[in-house]
């Protein structure tokens, strides 16, 4: 079971997320120990630049590997990381603990310290016969910081994280109505999911089961199930990329792979041939380009 079942967090790290976001204009998303999305910051959801290359370019699988490594780097060397992303936008993340008990990882991303696209993201958007001045635009509109004012921003950054968690915003609890939505639908997650077969089992109804997902995670249950089923389905072809889209689709509950390949598509915005690539050739290893926070 995930631990993200059991990680709950005051309605104030919402707020105080928002209004650092609001000041830097960057995005701050907060994840599971499992890289489980729990808190996304709502006055940023995301770049227009990022955007544009993830579905351009077929990036996102990148993006997610990229991400994963480096908030294994940062876990392993328990202090913040700072990164240049594929796209040449900078990041950082920052492991959470409590109690001396790694929960999460905070990740603060899409600003510039580069005053151009890279060269290799350039040409690659020209061969595909894409709007170059859209792309440069859009990367301009990201939010530029010199050295002095990163510095700041991630000493401020670590400070609030530091504060959410002192603070006793996050801790755990006895499960919830949402948090046993999420335990039956983990523990379902090879079959076909359907909201009354919820309803029966947790003997709830319709209504109770939806409020509570919607107020706890902001998804209706059906994109609830849609993500965690995703997710499961990347965590298969993480542990053996060599399985078909069929046997991994049909392990999560997708009988039909052209019909899981359109789910996919819509939510991560690229196939899963594409994610099962970057696997199976490890594209992902190569060194990413940054810089470690001493």
């Amino acid at each position: 079971m995930s631990s993200k079942l059991n990680l709950f967090f005051d309605e104030e790290v919402q707020r105080l997320i928002d209004s650092f976001a609001y000041c830097f204009r960057v995005k701050i998303t907060i994840f599971s120990s499992e890289m489980e999305e729990l808190i996304v910051g709502l006055q940023n959801p995301g770049s227009q630049y990022c955007q544009l290359i993830q579905k351009g370019l077929r990036y996102r699988y990148r993006c997610l590997r990229q991400d994963k490594l480096m908030c294994g780097h940062c876990a392993s060397k328990k202090r913040l990381t700072i990164y240049q992303c594929h796209g040449g936008c900078s990041e950082a993340v920052l492991p959470m603990e409590v109690e001396g008990k790694m929960i999460g990882y905070a990740m603060l991303g899409q600003f510039r310290t580069v005053s151009a696209v890279p060269k290799d993201i350039l040409q690659e958007w020209k061969k595909n016969n894409l709007d170059v001045n859209e792309l440069c635009a859009a990367f301009i509109n990201q939010p530029f910081f010199d050295a002095e004012s990163v510095k700041n921003m991630l000493r401020l950054f670590s400070m609030l994280t530091a504060f959410v968690i002192t603070r006793d915003y996050v801790r755990v609890r006895h499960p919830t109505l949402a948090e046993n939505v999420l335990r039956w639908i983990n523990d379902h997650i090879s079959e076909p999911i359907e909201l009354d077969d919820a309803v029966n089992e947790l003997r709830r109804s319709r209504s109770a089961i939806s409020h509570a997902v919607k107020k706890q995670l902001g998804l209706s249950f059906k994109q609830l199930c849609t993500i965690m089923k995703i997710q499961k389905f990347e965590s298969i072809i993480d542990a053996q990329p060599d399985i078909s889209i069929k046997d991994a689709a049909s392990q999560v509950g997708y009988e039909d792979p052209l019909y899981f390949s359109r789910i996919y598509r819509k939510v991560r915005l690229s196939s899963p041939s594409i994610y099962m690539k970057s696997m199976r050739e490890r594209m992902i290893q190569e060194s990413p380009i940054g810089l470690s926070r001493d």
